[in-house]
């Protein structure tokens, strides 16, 4: 007897939950850091440029800009991919590699064509480099939902149907 679990599609459905679920947990941690830096920086710049003696320096502007622009970014990535529909394409893994972000996270990440892409150890334990592979990921975040590999012969007839449309 079969659990649900066992179930791929369902198996897919909730891995597509959970990366959604951390694409919020994204929104929600970088949005207000951001809009804290951001507010910080402007205040700070007006005071400086308008001499208002709040005790701004250039140094602070620059920092707090600099922060501002790299949670900014974060957080616009995941707004974004909020809004947005996932997508999906075709290619081929032309690399694969693994970093730690920290001492305790490490990413792993796929190049399908030109796209880098990053996904979890388990999503991508089927796949090496020279595979040839459907993916569906988030467009803005780059963040994987699924990978399927494509057999040779599937692959070879999706390249002639792709070359006769062109």
């Amino acid at each position: 007897m079969s659990n649900w679990t066992d179930d791929p599609e369902i198996a897919d459905r909730l891995h597509e939950h959970r990366v959604r679920g951390g694409v919020i947990r994204s929104a929600i941690i970088w949005t207000p850091i951001f809009l804290v830096t951001f507010f910080g920086f402007a205040f700070y710049l007006v005071d400086r440029l308008f001499g208002l003696g709040h005790g701004g320096t250039w140094f602070l502007v620059l920092v707090l800009g600099v922060l501002a622009s790299l949670f900014g970014f974060q957080a616009a990535q995941s707004l974004l991919d909020l809004r947005a529909e996932p997508r999906e394409t075709t290619g081929m893994i032309t690399r694969r590699w693994s970093r730690s972000d920290s001492l305790v996270l490490k990413s792993h990440y796929v190049r399908v064509d030109d796209k880098i892409l990053r996904g979890d150890v388990f999503l991508l334990a089927e796949v090496k480099e020279g595979d040839r592979v459907r993916v569906r990921f988030y467009p803005h975040s780059a963040v994987l939902l699924r990978v399927e590999k494509l057999k040779p012969e599937l692959a070879g007839q999706e390249r002639t149907a792709t070359s006769g449309s062109e």
